[in-house]
């Protein structure tokens, strides 16, 4: 379409002149020019031919003069875009480079982007992680700062800054970036859980339960582990209230803990022995008995023997067999039940419990059957061999941490060796969790 109109306008503009011309020579008529002494005679057709030809001559000389003047304009334009093609390009390769962990070929890249961008913001990431690749994290902080400066790299920087600090070791200054970074309100879908964290270990429960909250509005963390730390901040929140001597402030708050997640134990035990505290016996029952249906544990069954400490052995084992109803085949239940009734002298049922717990707490079990042996039958020698098996069989479960390994007698949310958070799970020696 734009071909045929300009070859209609250039028959009509031809049209046109021939008109003009065949007019004109129809028409000759003279002209006489005086101008300063000089005369000129000729015909009007040269005259108007004369002054085509010198608008044209014209015409032609200034757009020689403006393209000679743009020339050095438009070869750097194109210059310039020469390299942002080129610098672009080394960007892109530099950072496949650095994802296929190719050290050499990210460093030249990224030296090679540097100089053709001339862009610390943009080639900031790339000079980063080729630095760290390199072993110089003094010169990926620097370009990692750069990209700080400008808000469309700032998260991008701020997180690549956490992570040099974490590899140093350096907590504080990691959860300084980490703050900065997720206050930008990114999704930021992996600096949640770290955030979280580095809180924990500073022992800022209370901002680390706001990041949770704030995690889950943003729908950056799966909610189904969002409620065992929410339980775990809480839990935490709970034990340092109550060292400051606040029993009533706390069991609120460990309450609170063991209705965001029933089934975290050290959540149950500590409500229910904060609010036998505080003189709530039955809603300490409560929840012992909806976290043993859950997650048996002897720290519950403690408890539980603790809400009626004037009951007589025989009650306290039929109270025990109602909370145990839940979770019947549990090796605990098996254990608290015989350890009751070996104080209530029910030497057969104890010796039944015993047997069903051998397998799975041996270590318990064969403590208790050295007790009934001495108990039912004062025989010295069958107890003191239950003993000497005791002292060899498996250590029985304990809180052990799933990051280095340590074991610990109590629950708390950091490790006591490594201070990972949420690595405390009660599981057993081999590595097997807790048995239901």
């Amino acid at each position: 379409m734009t071909a045929m109109r300009r070859l209609l306008a250039f028959i009509l503009g031809t049209a046109l002149l021939v008109a003009v011309a065949v007019w004109l020579t129809d028409r000759p008529g003279a002209v006489t020019v005086h101008w300063h002494g000089w005369r000129i005679d000729t015909t009007v057709t040269m005259l108007v031919l004369t002054i085509v030809v010198v608008v044209a001559l014209v015409e032609v000389l200034l757009r020689l003069g403006l393209g000679l003047i743009r020339a050095p304009r438009r070869w750097l334009a194109e210059r310039r875009a020469r390299r942002l093609a080129e610098g672009y390009r080394a960007l892109s390769d530099g950072l496949a480079a650095v994802s296929a962990g190719d050290k050499r070929a990210s460093h030249t890249l990224a030296r090679r982007a540097e100089k053709l961008l001339a862009d610390p913001s943009l080639t900031g990431l790339l000079s980063a992680r080729a630095a760290e690749m390199a072993g110089d994290a003094k010169a990926a902080e620097q370009r990692l700062e750069a990209m700080v400066a400008r808000p469309e790299t700032a998260f991008v920087g701020l997180e690549g800054l956490m992570r040099l600090a974490l590899t140093k070791g350096d907590n504080a200054r990691a959860l300084d970036y980490a703050r900065r970074a997720w206050a930008l309100g990114t999704r930021a879908e992996g600096l949640a859980p770290i955030l979280f964290d580095l809180q924990a270990r500073a022992g800022q429960w209370a901002e680390a339960e706001l990041t949770l909250t704030e995690a889950r509005k943003r729908g950056v963390v799966a909610e189904e582990g969002v409620g065992r730390r929410l339980a775990l901040v809480l839990t935490q929140r709970a034990l340092t209230v109550e060292n400051t001597g606040d029993k009533d402030a706390a069991a609120i708050l460990a309450l609170k803990a063991h209705q965001t997640d029933p089934a975290f134990v050290p959540a149950a035990t500590l409500a229910a022995r904060l609010l036998l505290a505080c003189g709530k016996p039955r809603k300490a029952a409560a929840v012992i008995e909806k976290t043993w249906g859950l997650a048996s544990h002897p720290d519950l069954a403690r408890v539980w023997r603790d809400l009626a400490p004037t009951e007589t052995p025989l009650a306290r084992v039929k109270r025990l067999e109602r909370l145990i109803h839940a979770n019947r085949e549990a090796a605990d239940s098996h254990i608290a039940l015989a350890e009751a009734a070996l104080d209530a002298g029910l030497w057969g049922q104890a010796r039944s419990h015993l047997m069903k717990a051998e397998g799975r707490r041996p270590a318990a079990a064969y403590g208790l059957l050295a007790r009934l042996e001495e108990s039912e039958h004062k025989d010295e020698a069958a107890a003191r061999a239950w003993r000497t098996k005791a002292e060899t069989a498996p250590p029985g479960p304990a809180w052990t941490c799933s990051a280095c390994g340590t074991r610990s007698e109590s629950w708390s949310a950091a490790c006591p060796s490594c201070g990972a958070i949420d690595g405390l799970a009660w599981r057993s020696q081999s590595g097997k969790g807790q048995e239901s």
